[in-house]
């Protein structure tokens, strides 16, 4: 499978849902006009990062009648394309629990499925509960892992959603000033970890505290650069993904997952 993939990067404005919309708008749009099929857009997106006690007003449930999967879903039905965008999800039967999510559209509108971030970071742990799985969400284009920001530190999320059968995987972040090297090195890694692709969108601009650096990032199966946005500046990139390139390198070298001696892997799983 071949399709054109694209990552948007902006600078959310601090609780301005209205402002924040309008412009994943005009991404979508900027992308679709370059044949994008896939479009992600960050962590949080809708409220800004930093919105701390507002999240409890600004975050939506997972639902098609919730106004910023409503506004992503017409999008979506207009350009024929799927949206990964990161919000506050608010649960559906407890008002006051949060989960730092992504949503993932396809191309009639409705939600294919939302990922909850596992790995919270510093103070996201006081607005919002930890996710536990790594899903993978079938769609046309093939089988999407999605994590966020912090989870891309680890390499144990990919790897799951790779054994799981990811032919792409996701990542919408909020990753600060002044660990850019480390964000570039780790989104390759994960992509060669697991001889897979890997679209990743990252904000940029100030909010309250931190600044955040953008180095939104297309990566071939092997930790490549198809395309980058290496400064603070909105922009979309955009590249072709090809999930039977991978397939090919993991038989003709990159013998990763048929090598893997799962038996000796026991220490990973132990608590520190």
């Amino acid at each position: 499978m071949k399709f054109i993939a694209a990552a948007g990067q902006f600078y959310p404005r601090l609780c301005d849902v209205d402002a924040n919309l309008e412009t994943m708008r005009s991404l979508v749009e900027e992308a679709a006009g370059r044949g994008a099929k896939l479009v992600v857009l960050p962590e949080l997106a809708n409220t800004g990062y930093e919105a701390n006690e507002r999240f409890t007003e600004l975050a939506e449930p997972a639902t098609q009648e919730s106004r910023s999967i409503r506004t992503m879903g017409e999008l979506c039905r207009t350009h024929d394309l799927h949206i990964a965008f990161g919000f506050a999800e608010r649960d559906e039967t407890v008002r006051d629990v949060l989960f730092n999510s992504v949503a993932l559209l396809g191309p009639d509108g409705a939600i294919i499925g939302v990922y909850r971030k596992v790995h919270l970071f510093a103070d996201e742990r006081k607005w919002f509960r930890p996710g536990c799985d790594f899903p993978v969400f079938s769609t046309e284009l093939g089988r999407l892992g999605i994590i966020v920001c912090w989870d891309v530190s680890f390499p144990e999320p990919a790897r799951v959603q790779a054994l799981r059968g990811a032919d792409v995987i996701v990542v919408s972040s909020c990753y600060e000033k002044p660990h850019a090297e480390d964000w570039d090195l780790m989104c390759a890694a994960r992509a060669i970890d697991n001889v897979l692709p890997v679209v990743a969108s990252n904000r940029y601009g100030r909010d309250n505290v931190l600044d955040f650096f953008g180095h939104s990032r297309i990566l071939d199966p092997l930790g490549r650069v198809v395309d980058s946005i290496d400064e603070d500046r909105q922009g979309v990139i955009t590249g072709e993904i090809d999930t039977e390139l991978a397939i090919r390198l993991r038989e003709e070298y990159y013998t990763f997952f048929k090598d893997r001696r799962p038996d000796t892997f026991g220490e990973i799983c132990r608590p520190m």
